[in-house]
């Protein structure tokens, strides 16, 4: 059964005979939506299939009662509270596993005050990861479309986040002349290369993060210590506000990189082409030809001009 199958106002009210408990409603549900429970943490966390495959039956076993259906009251899209309520049992999961800790992140001041280094602000985690979702369905559909040898050079651009379908695989195959067993294990070799820059890249994000929680917490200082005309107010006032504007400048710099794709694992195209048998140029001008493909099919399915 595809997702086609039922309007808006049909899932609205399948999900609100899901939360009765009736049986027949949450069989039609777990038909309907099983493929996305399944998908979640690999599209989203990029987990492995096999713990794609645990985190499924730990989802079902706590959602087969329909008891969580009744916290959906219709002031978001159900999309977006059903995102919600998977991350919320993949973190549950994790913890069971042992494989996240969790912490308040708290300072103390000098007058031995507690105060936490995280700012209260609204939980847009849930439309981000249905917005994700949407992109990234958007981005394989446009994907498919390129010309296969073309959309191969572009795959093994990225090879560390794509897969080659077997029908890739077999067309590297015949072009190369060479065992399909071969290409795959180059391939898995070179992923497995790649993940030390990826390592790097992590260390990037994390410390973007402790950026972050140190500007917090410079902010909380100058709250508590910079108040005032005194002599010692002032000092820690310009003292404070040079080094926040030195962590600003160190956390703006690390983000442009971000969004510049700085923080993506690409392969060289000397390996590209290695595989391929074709030239380094090649590789460069075909992989440019199908970024400006893909973000223009990408710019029209957003229906940007």
């Amino acid at each position: 059964m595809n997702q086609a199958s039922y309007s808006t106002e049909e899932i609205l009210e399948l999900v609100k005979e899901c939360g009765t408990g009736n049986e027949k409603a949450l069989e039609k549900f777990f038909d309907f939506y099983s493929q996305d429970i399944y998908n979640f943490p690999i599209r989203v966390f990029h987990l492995t299939e096999d713990d794609a495959s645990d985190y499924y039956i730990y989802a079902f076993e706590r959602l087969k009662s329909g008891k969580r259906f009744k916290s959906f009251v219709g002031k978001s899209s159900f999309k977006t509270w059903f995102f919600s309520v998977l991350r919320n049992l993949l973190i549950d999961w994790q913890r069971t596993k042992r494989e996240v800790k969790t912490q308040t992140v708290s300072k103390v001041n000098q007058e031995g005050k507690e105060y936490s280094t995280i700012e209260d602000e609204p939980d847009r985690r849930a439309d981000a990861l249905a917005h994700a979702v949407d992109v990234s369905d958007q981005f394989q559909s446009v994907l498919s479309t390129i010309k296969m040898e073309n959309r191969i050079v572009f795959k093994l651009s990225f090879v560390y986040y794509l897969h080659l379908e077997p029908d890739e695989l077999l067309y590297v195959a015949e072009k190369t002349k060479r065992p399909e067993e071969e290409i795959r294990a180059e391939i898995l070799k070179l992923r497995e290369d790649l993940s030390n820059r990826e390592e790097d890249n992590l260390k990037m994000e994390d410390k973007i993060t402790s950026l972050y929680l140190n500007i917090l917490d410079l902010k909380e200082q100058k709250k508590q210590k910079a108040q005032g005309d005194s002599v010692e107010a002032q000092y820690y006032k310009e003292r404070l506000d040079h080094a926040l504007t030195k962590k600003y400048e160190q956390r703006k710099k690390l983000i442009e990189k971000k969004q510049k794709g700085h923080f993506l694992v690409r392969t060289p195209y000397r390996e590209i082409a290695r595989i391929l048998g074709i030239s380094e140029g090649g590789v460069s001008v075909t992989l440019l030809r199908v970024l400006e493909k893909i973000q223009k099919k990408m710019h029209s399915v957003a229906g940007e001009p």
